[in-house]
């Protein structure tokens, strides 16, 4: 008789902000140091079995070696060992992306490819920046306790809650989620300063299940508007760019100017060169001074980063909750960022040839792509769909091309990144550049493979073509 393997439980994140006491603060920084000593000296091994052509230093050699240690060192008996496995595994996950990388590399410029992009070696990292550690199973080193209150109704509502990990006894959380499933991994992560703690749930559908909208939208995703959106009321609706990191940027270059004249004071005390880069092995005090003022730094980027998230988070949840059949088009991040850097750099309008972009604007524009995360918030919104149970669909940029294409008849229309309206010189079309690309996607929603851009509107076949969600 043979069986079905049961397909595993669905697994959803929640991170909280960890609130330690000084005491449990201090023995976490400590265990992060040794964490970092046991990343560094599994690379260092992966290394040079690399350089010297050997075999290669796998995840099970590695906890043999770790098996080794702790024998002979003391800091690593306190450890728990499923935290060493999970470093070391992290460890092989980045070597073997780089030997993955590595022998792409090697096909390309085989292939005659000019420039492929060589990969780089995982680069060994210091205590400070060291991102934290992890736990396998629930019970082994850790365990997680939900808190609840009751709330006006007598209603039971999650409330924070408390971890205990080995070594350092319980420590209260804040933050909560939309469900209460069952902890079955976590990670603790060091962000500047802080702490936090991201626990993996198993999951049931109905436990994360949401409310899902009546209408379908196409929406297009841009630099200047963050999303223009067609309904099936026929509405188009602007979502603007709030700009994070645009509104932070004049304080990020003070403080960077502050930072650098300190660097270069405390150069020039320890008899380094300020004008040249620090050579391998060369270091110079950092000062209170300078302390205070990368924490300052990196205050400003951790709460970029958490409006960012908390606002796509916000509006995902909109989107889902208003339309049942959401489209837009599969976007290519890095090849956006790479064409915005390969553009030539010149100041001043050619005639003929449309507005070149400067090298200033060129950086403000790879700067406000990574601003605007656009892989982050088509993530969120695929991930609340399948909740919802609604559908999401993504078209095929290049085969598509919402953005040059007519939504009317189908035309090609090329466009210039600095041309903001669609006039199709076919049919006499004309309106807003994102909103012809997010009604040519509506049509796409519903049409499917047959919108190929070659047929009118007015032209439709006699028959309904089937329906394609993606």
């Amino acid at each position: 008789m043979s069986y079905r393997k049961r397909p595993p439980a669905p697994t959803r994140k929640i991170t909280y902000l960890m609130c330690p006491n000084a005491t449990q603060k201090a023995a976490m920084e400590e265990m992060i140091g040794l964490y970092c000593r046991t990343h560094n000296t599994l690379l260092e091994e992966s290394t040079r079995r690399f350089e010297e052509e050997q075999k290669r230093y796998s995840f099970e050699d590695m906890c043999k070696d770790i098996t080794v240690w702790r024998g002979y060192v003391d800091a690593l008996k306190d450890l728990h060992v499923h935290t060493l496995q999970v470093t070391a595994s992290r460890v092989a996950l980045a070597v073997s992306g780089f030997i993955r990388r590595a022998v792409e590399y090697k096909r390309l410029k085989q292939k005659g490819v000019e420039n492929p992009d060589k990969p780089g070696y995982p680069r060994f990292k210091s205590a400070a920046r060291y991102s934290g550690w992890g736990y396998k199973q629930h019970g082994n080193g850790w365990k997680f306790q939900h808190g609840e209150r009751e709330n006006k109704l007598g209603k039971k509502v999650q409330k924070h809650g408390t971890i205990w990990l080995s070594g350092i006894g319980n420590i209260p959380l804040r933050g909560k989620g939309r469900f209460k499933g069952t902890p079955v991994a976590c990670e603790v992560m060091k962000k500047g300063d802080k702490y936090y703690l991201s626990v993996s749930f198993e999951v049931t559908p109905k436990e994360v299940s949401r409310r899902s909208g009546t209408k379908a939208a196409a929406f297009d995703w841009g630099l200047q508007t963050l999303l223009t959106l067609f309904d099936s009321d026929g509405k188009i609706t602007e979502i603007e760019n709030p700009r994070w990191l645009k509104k932070k940027l004049d304080a990020i270059k003070a403080l960077q100017k502050l930072i650098s004249e300190k660097e270069r004071e405390a150069k020039e005390q320890a008899g380094l060169d300020p004008d040249q880069p620090l050579e391998k092995g060369q270091k110079f005090p950092i000062t209170k001074a300078l302390k205070r003022l990368y924490r300052q730094l990196g205050g400003i980027h951790s709460k970029v980063s958490r409006q960012r998230k908390d606002f796509y988070h916000k509006l995902s949840a909109f989107l889902v909750s208003q339309f049942w059949f959401l489209g837009t088009e599969a976007l290519a991040v890095k090849e956006m960022v790479n064409k915005a850097k390969a553009k030539e750099k010149k100041t001043a309008a050619t005639p003929g040839e449309g507005i070149r972009l400067s090298a200033k604007a060129e950086t403000g524009t790879r700067r406000a792509i990574h601003d605007g995360a656009p892989s982050m918030l088509l993530g969120m919104i695929k991930t609340k769909a399948e909740e919802a149970g609604s559908e999401f669909a993504q078209a095929n940029t290049r085969r598509l091309k919402p953005t040059q294409r007519c939504h009317h008849c189908g035309t090609l229309v090329k466009k210039d990144l600095s041309e903001r309206r669609h006039r199709c010189p076919s049919c006499g079309c004309a309106c807003g550049r994102d909103e012809n690309a997010a009604k040519t996607l509506y049509r796409w929603m519903f049409e499917g493979d047959f919108w190929s851009g070659t047929v009118a509107m007015g032209a439709l076949p006699s028959e309904t073509p089937s329906f394609r969600a993606g």
